[in-house]
C-alpha cells in the first residue's frame, strides 16, 4: 500500500486490551494475533492456526500459551506448536505445525507497539508518552472503520479548524468558526500545538459548569500532538478541574481503508456518572461519524506530499508539518534502499 513507512514502531492496541485476552491486529492487508507470554511480554504472530485456518484471536491463553478455539490446539509463547487435542495420546503434533510470521512487539507507555520494518527494532524510536493511573483517571476505548487512506485519518485528528462546519450538532460552537493563534511545537518525530477557545455550555458541558461551580463561560485548552508515524493525541483541559486526554492509533488496511483504535482518559472527579462509559463511547462515535462523511471523499485518498498539490492557509500548520516529516521519512527510508519486510502468512 501507499505510503507505508517501514522502519518504525506503529501504535497496535492499548495496554488494556492486551490485558483481556489475545486481540487481533489487522495492519496492511495481514493478519496478526497479540497476546502476553507469561512472563508478561506481548507476542505476536499471523493470526491463523496451521490446522485450519482459524482465528487465534478467538482463543484464550492458558499459562502464557495460546489455545485455539477451533481444535484446542496450544501454542507456547515463541510458536512452538504444544498440543493437538484430537490425536492419539502420547503423538506429537504434525510436521509445520508451529505459528508463523513473528514480528518485534514492545510495551511502552499505554500500547502495544510493532516494529515493521526489515532493519533491526530501534528502541529509541519508541514515543515518551504520559502514564494515567486508573486510581485518578477514567478509562474507555473502542475502535471505527474509517473508509479512507490512514494518513487523511490522522490529518482529520491535527486539524481543529473543521468543527465550526462538521461538529455544529454536537460538541463545536454555534456561533462562529473557530479562529485561534497556535502555540506550535515541532521534534524530528513529534509536532504539537495548543490552542484556546470558549466552549458552548450544552449538555454534559452544562452539568459539568454546575458541578465544578462555576458560572459564566466556560473556556478549553487543547494539545493536539501527533507522534510519527500512526499515534494522535488530543488533551483537553475545561477549566482547573476537567481533562480528557483521547489517544487515536491508525492501524493502515489499504488505501482505502484505515482502522482506528481509540482510548480516553478522563479525570475521575469532579464526577462520574453511572453509564457515563457507554455515553462517552456513543458521543465518539457520533463524532467519528460526522468526520467520515468528508474525509472519505477526499482526494486523492492519500495526503498529497507535494505540498503544491493543495492550497493551504495558516490553521492548516499541523497537516502541513505532518505531510513535511511524513515525506522526509519516506524519502529517508528509499535514499537507503530497503528492502520492506516480507509479507508475514496470512
Amino acid at each position: 500500500m501507499s505510503q507505508l513507512a517501514q522502519n518504525c514502531w506503529y501504535a497496535i492496541a492499548s495496554s488494556f486490551a492486551l490485558r483481556q485476552g489475545p486481540v487481533a491486529v489487522p495492519f496492511a492487508g495481514h493478519d496478526h494475533v497479540l497476546f502476553l507470554d507469561g512472563d508478561g511480554r506481548p507476542r505476536l504472530f499471523s493470526d491463523r492456526c496451521p490446522h485450519r485456518g482459524a482465528s487465534l484471536a478467538l482463543g484464550r491463553i492458558e499459562g502464557g500459551c495460546l489455545r485455539c478455539p477451533f481444535h484446542g490446539w496450544k501454542f507456547a509463547s515463541d510458536g512452538t506448536c504444544l498440543e493437538a487435542p484430537a490425536e492419539p495420546a502420547g503423538s506429537r503434533p504434525p510436521a509445520r505445525s508451529d505459528l508463523q510470521g513473528e514480528r518485534p512487539v514492545v510495551e511502552s507507555g499505554g500500547f502495544v507497539w510493532m516494529w515493521w520494518g526489515a532493519g533491526s527494532p530501534d528502541p529509541g524510536l519508541l514515543p515518551d508518552l504520559p502514564l494515567f493511573p486508573a486510581a485518578a483517571w477514567g478509562h474507555v476505548e473502542s475502535s471505527f472503520d474509517w473508509d479512507t487512506h490512514f494518513s487523511r485519518v490522522i490529518e482529520s485528528n491535527l486539524d481543529n479548524s473543521h468543527a465550526y462546519w462538521v461538529h455544529k450538532s454536537t460538541f463545536a460552537s454555534q456561533d462562529s468558526p473557530l479562529s485561534v493563534p497556535f502555540d506550535l511545537r515541532k521534534e524530528e518525530r513529534m509536532i504539537a500545538a495548543t490552542v484556546r477557545f470558549e466552549l458552548p455550555v450544552r449538555g454534559l458541558l452544562k452539568l459539568a459548569r454546575t458541578v465544578m461551580g462555576q458560572r459564566g463561560p466556560l473556556c478549553a485548552t487543547t494539545t493536539f500532538s501527533f507522534y510519527y508515524p500512526n499515534l494522535n493525541i488530543v488533551d483537553t483541559s475545561i477549566g482547573d478541574q476537567l481533562r480528557f486526554v483521547f489517544f487515536n492509533a491508525s492501524l493502515p488496511q489499504s488505501d482505502s481503508h484505515t482502522l482506528a483504535r481509540w482510548v480516553k482518559y478522563s479525570k475521575r472527579k469532579p464526577f462520574r456518572l453511572p453509564g457515563s462509559d457507554a455515553k462517552s463511547i456513543a458521543i465518539s462515535r457520533t463524532i467519528f461519524l460526522e468526520d467520515h462523511g468528508v474525509v472519505r471523499s477526499q482526494r486523492p485518498a492519500p495526503v498529497p506530499l507535494d505540498l503544491t498539490q493543495e492550497r493551504h492557509v495558516a490553521s492548516d500548520i499541523l497537516s502541513i508539518e505532518y505531510r513535511r516529516m511524513h515525506r522526509r521519512w519516506l524519502e529517508a527510508e528509499a535514499a537507503v534502499t530497503m528492502t520492506p519486510a516480507d509479507a508475514p502468512s496470512s
